[in-house]
């Protein structure tokens, strides 16, 4: 079938990857927790907008294959997509918060993948545009904050990774963002404990106290059963199991599998 035929069915200009239609199944999928499908559509689609010399496809296919390799731990396949995003970017060269949020996710591979001190510039180019073009209380600045805040950390900057984490709940809190405050609190809970491990100072019961809200927020019943709400349970999953709040990590871990489970049966 050729690529005409594929894609008569949607709005998209034929000759071009029908990037909305490619994002609708890689939602799907990350719904269903099917990572080995995804894999398969993001390479197909690579490899197709390449064919196409669609470079705006190609960026925001490479977008989402730096985000799926870094959630699988494959750091060659994740810097290969994270270096060929950059320099896309670069040679397009436009300010806008789309762009910015492929420099937030190349920035957070890079320091997934334990380049920290490389990633800092990029968490800069994506906080400029998103602070000047963006409301001061936009989800996106508090997934940038917290993500920043977790590369400072990994520098032991510990007090400004403190500072970018309650910025980033200061939204959250106002917003309502119940999944991504139990991750800030989650991160904030790290960021404490490591502090003080640096500094030998005690602040065990302020750990304590932000891994309960935490999985108070997990748990609250305001949550849509959704791939974002499971996601959320799983990276909160294992904070709870390092800090031994086991039978918080196998609730979460329930409702995650759940959901996944529920959402697999639709595809």
């Amino acid at each position: 079938m050729s690529v005409d035929e594929k894609c008569c069915c949607c709005k998209e200009p034929t000759g071009f990857v029908p990037i909305n239609r490619v994002l609708d199944k890689l939602d799907e999928l990350a719904a269903a927790n099917d990572n080995e499908g995804m894999e398969r559509v993001l390479a197909y689609w690579e490899n197709e907008a390449r064919n196409l010399g669609d470079m705006k496809g190609l960026l925001a296919i490479l977008s989402e294959a730096v985000g799926h390799y870094r959630h699988e731990g494959q750091e060659e396949k994740g810097l290969a997509a994270v270096y060929e995003a950059l320099r896309l970017l670069e040679e397009d060269g436009t300010e806008c918060t789309s762009n910015a949020t492929i420099y937030l996710n190349c920035a957070t591979t890079l320091k997934a993948f334990g380049r920290a001190e490389e990633a800092l510039p990029y968490y800069e180019r994506a906080k400029s545009v998103y602070e000047r073009l963006l409301p001061a209380d936009d989800f996106k600045l508090a997934g940038l904050y917290n993500n920043y805040a977790m590369a400072l950390a990994d520098l032991k900057r510990y007090e400004e990774a403190e500072q970018m984490l309650k910025r980033a709940i200061d939204i959250l809190e106002r917003k309502g963002g119940y999944a991504e405050l139990a991750i800030s609190y989650v991160n904030l809970a790290q960021i404490v404990y490591e502090g003080a491990a640096e500094t030998g100072a005690d602040r065990e019961e302020e750990t304590d106290k932000l891994l309960e809200l935490a999985y108070s927020y997990l748990t609250n019943g305001e949550h849509e059963r959704n791939a974002a709400y499971a996601g959320a349970c799983m990276k909160c999953a294992s904070a709870f199991d390092f800090f031994g709040y086991f039978a918080y990590r196998a609730d979460v871990v329930k409702i995650a599998n759940e959901i996944y489970e529920e959402n697999r049966s639709k595809i």
